[in-house]
């Protein structure tokens, strides 16, 4: 029930506050823990292929593959609601009601997570975490025993906490809540948004460190003729989301069914691209450093694009836990190095590198999850880049355009939507037929 007097507002305002500072820090702490497990995986598996290359061993791809179906096994049995992202899941708990099985999904995401994408899969952590957040929210709210109105904001809020955490981006997390999440701005919103999102950043800074996750420097301001290439790029940009967000789902209604026998088969190709391309895989960190280093030729980035285009595609079609935010601003950096190279072919010296590899990022997230403002900011937050507000604004809304005017949904409704139209099969009565054969 609505408080009716500004003094109860206030004081129910005051109240969510507290209970968001607590579940922000509880967030951050589980989102900082996240993070480092992945660091540890990820080295053990480099450590693992690069004992093995000089022989050329199966070692690596047969534990990979293990490693693959110990997680997809563990997911159907004990919380199938973890798989991929986690946020379309999300988006149905809060506006199709469905269960949220908070401590199976928390365990199984925060371990399956470091194991998956430890073992190569190409996908981040931020949308495990996102939901990891909002998990420790569902949690907070039986403990305090809130309401139902108050649950759906302290897992909002959860969730914007471990975006924030992921990216170190306290107001891109604040921006998801609002933009993507409530699509509403009130005072109870903005409230608790503001509080866990500040808490669990501080948390995130005090353990890893305020540098933002990306670290790049233009050397110099760009002139108005960057306009012009930036309506173009917005538009190209905008292909390549439009391409992915339809691929994506398209695979997932032909890999549906296969999914064990796919995790399989990556893992075994997990093991031997190792030896020869390591940077194609999990969290791509060498392939991010070597497209911001400016020294990987076209054909080089080309091959790198679609690489790493079709890997994410196949590793979210496995369920395992893992996300698509970093994957897409890997895929968008990519495509700005590949862009700066047309520029530069036909204006040379003109532009900077980072400031393609800017406005690829955020233009790609604009194109492929729907919410501009939050990727304008998210970008920002990561980059340091402040003064390419304006050229970033212009990818955004021109890279968004391109999938609206094709009629594609964003990527985490379409994923929802295909979400429910799986739970609506399941749920359909037996035909007679049906029924006459089990009787």
């Amino acid at each position: 029930m609505e408080p009716s007097c500004p003094k109860e507002k206030f004081l129910r305002r005051r109240n969510l506050a507290g209970k968001s500072i607590i579940l922000g820090c509880l967030a951050g702490l589980v989102a900082v823990l996240f993070r480092i497990g992945l660091d540890r995986a990820e080295q053990i598996r480099s450590i693992v292929i690069g004992m093995m290359r000089s022989y050329h061993s199966f070692i690596p791809s047969m534990i990979l593959a293990v490693c693959m179906a110990a997680i997809l096994i563990a997911l159907k049995r004990w919380a199938p609601e973890a798989s991929g992202s986690g946020i379309p899941h999300l988006k149905g708990v809060l506006k199709e009601g469905f269960e949220f099985r908070a401590v199976p999904v928390l365990l199984v995401k925060f371990f399956g997570g470091i194991i998956g994408i430890g073992s190569g899969l190409a996908l981040g952590r931020e949308g495990p975490t996102v939901q990891m957040g909002s998990a420790v929210g569902d949690i907070c709210a039986r403990v305090f025993k809130s309401s139902p109105q108050e649950r759906s904001l302290l897992l909002c809020a959860g969730a914007g906490a471990g975006l924030a955490s992921a990216f170190n981006a306290p107001l891109a997390g604040l921006l998801f809540i609002l933009e993507e999440l409530q699509q509403k701005l009130d005072r109870f919103s903005l409230v608790v948004a503001f509080s866990a999102t500040i808490s669990a950043s501080l948390v995130c800074r005090l353990l890893l460190g305020q540098t933002p996750i990306y670290s790049l420097k233009m050397m110099a301001y760009p002139d108005l003729r960057l306009v012009f290439w930036c309506l173009l790029f917005g538009i190209f940009i905008g292909f390549v989301g439009l391409a992915f967000n339809r691929l994506l789902v398209k695979s997932l209604r032909v890999f549906g069914p296969v999914r064990m026998a796919l995790g399989i088969l990556l893992g075994i190709l997990f093991g031997f691209t190792g030896f020869y391309y390591p940077e194609l895989l999990g969290s791509g960190h060498r392939l991010t450093e070597n497209v911001f280093s400016g020294r990987l030729p076209l054909k080089l980035l080309a091959v790198f694009l679609l690489a790493r285009f079709m890997l994410t595609l196949l590793s979210y079609n496995t369920g395992a836990p893992g996300g698509i935010f970093a994957p897409i601003l890997m895929l968008g950096s990519i495509s700005g190095a590949i862009f700066h190279q047309l520029v530069n072919w036909v204006d040379p010296g003109s532009f900077d590198l980072v400031i393609f590899l800017v406005l690829g990022m955020g233009g790609l997230f604009s194109a492929i999850v729907r919410s501009p403002l939050t990727g304008t900011v998210l970008i920002m937050e990561m980059t340091n880049e402040f003064m390419l507000l304006l050229p970033l604004m212009i990818v955004s809304i021109m890279a968004y355009a391109i999938p609206e005017f094709a009629h594609n949904k964003p990527i985490y409704d379409e994923l929802l939507d295909l979400d429910i139209e799986r739970r609506n099969e399941y749920a359909a009565p037996l035909t007679e037929k049906e029924l006459a054969e089990v009787s």
